[in-house]
């Protein structure tokens, strides 16, 4: 059985920050309270360019083979601090690819959760 929280008229979901990996590094990092697998599908189904970002800001994605790394966090935690710190990260690594299409990030202190994500990441990509 699954119980679905509506609440002030909006879907209550759990905090992921997620990354799309292609070979030469993560192309998007994205936060969210839908599930991973529910975002990722929007971001190539919906034509709403601010929805369907992969869609409309990557145009390699029906040829490259992509996967999709989700982390699940605490729910007190701050999905977009995770997500900016992260992509600094992510950056100091050498990891973000050179054709990534990652929002210009906000200046956030790498927090446990955005270390974690990019060792993830780092160990994935390394594979």
């Amino acid at each position: 059985m699954l119980a679905l929280r509506v609440r002030g008229g909006e879907l209550e979901g759990e905090p992921w920050v997620y990354a799309w990996l292609a070979e030469h590094g993560v192309v998007y990092l994205g936060a969210t309270a839908l599930h991973p697998a529910t975002r990722t599908w929007l971001h190539l189904h919906d034509e709403d360019p601010s929805v369907g970002r992969m869609r409309a800001r990557y145009p390699e994605l029906a040829e490259e083979e992509l996967d999709v790394l989700a982390l699940q966090l605490p729910p007190e935690v701050d999905r977009q601090q995770v997500r900016h710190g992260a992509v600094a990260l992510l950056a100091e690594r050498g990891l973000l690819s050179d054709r990534h299409v990652c929002d210009q990030p906000l200046p956030a202190e790498p927090t446990a959760q955005a270390e974690e994500l990019a060792a993830a990441i780092e160990e994935r990509l390394r594979q």
